[in-house]
């Protein structure tokens, strides 16, 4: 029996209207062995896949079953990797174990400075209302563009929340701990493991040198990046963007927005901006982020960071 058949599970619960993951997930074939797993609108996780095993890069929010379409996608041994413990990339550990056997999991792997908790109920009400009115402000934008700006083109539509009543993120402990500089063998493939503190102090990124392709969590996005949370901490985030810069990624997976994939240079754009902030170049206004909480914003060359409302 693996460790994962053993872990303990705490309250880890899908919704009471849990939808088929076959209507919840949006599945798209990126190449070079890697597909996209998209909750459209709330997370994007990605599944890479060797010769002898995948790897799954975040499990999403646990409102539908990510190991039903992990399942349908492939036989191979799974390896999960979460990015960081926020709960929508973790939402869905508490799936994967209670499955373990549907998708052969080997593992859920984590940074050591991850936490794992069991998340406030309050705090998932919450999360759940505000992402219900920014539903309802896409919808509106849609509508809009289908009429005059015409530049959604083929981007998903963003899913509607189901009734999340019963929702729970439950304390999934990882089985295994990724250390920075370590290497995952796939069969055929290997990914670099790089720790990328900064916008968490448990950030990961993968990267695959062969294809040149970053899975950059929520440390590059197609959206505003939030360094205003507890564990933020702006010079981290720089040094970690340069880092990451002196990859030269050829395409960068993010896990945010309609938006799963940029170019490589959005890496040196997100670098830059990080820069100006932590110098004290960019002067933030107030703002707030999308989850109606108070944050300092700043636009540098159309990359936007949110820092805490008291310091730059």
């Amino acid at each position: 029996m693996t460790a994962v058949h053993e872990a303990e599970i705490t309250a880890g619960r899908a919704p009471a209207d849990e939808p088929p993951a076959a209507d919840w997930f949006h599945t798209r074939d990126l190449g070079a062995g890697v597909v996209l797993i998209a909750e459209p609108g709330h997370v994007n996780s990605f599944l890479v896949i060797g010769a002898e095993r995948a790897l799954l890069f975040d499990t999403g929010m646990g409102i539908a079953s990510i190991s039903e379409a992990v399942a349908a996608l492939t036989d191979l041994p799974v390896l999960a990797v979460n990015s960081h413990d926020h709960l929508d990339h973790r939402g869905g550990n508490a799936d994967l174990v209670e499955n373990a056997t549907l998708v052969d999991l080997e593992d859920l792997c984590a940074h050591p400075a991850g936490r794992h908790d069991a998340v406030d109920p309050a705090y998932l009400a919450a999360y759940a209302a505000a992402m219900s009115a920014v539903h309802a402000d896409h919808e509106t934008y849609r509508r809009l563009d289908e009429n005059a700006f015409f530049a959604v083109g083929d981007l998903p539509r963003m899913h509607a929340l189901p009734d999340l009543g019963g929702w729970q993120v439950g304390a999934v402990p990882p089985t295994r701990r990724l250390a920075d500089g370590e290497s995952i063998d796939l069969g055929g493939r290997t990914l670099l493991v790089l720790h990328t503190p900064g916008h968490s102090p448990d950030g990961l990124a993968l990267w695959d040198e062969a294809t040149g392709t970053l899975l950059a969590g929520d440390t590059v996005l197609a959206a505003a990046h939030w360094l205003h949370g507890e564990g933020a901490d702006v010079a981290a985030f720089d040094n970690t963007l340069q880092r990451l810069a002196a990859l030269r990624p050829a395409r960068v997976l993010v896990a945010h927005n309609l938006r799963h994939e940029l170019p490589g240079d959005a890496v040196e754009r997100v670098g830059a901006a990080a820069r100006a902030v932590r110098s004290g170049s960019s002067v933030g206004r107030p703002g707030h982020d999308l989850l109606g909480g108070s944050a300092c914003r700043h636009d540098v060359d159309g990359v936007v960071l949110l820092t805490p409302t008291e310091a730059p």
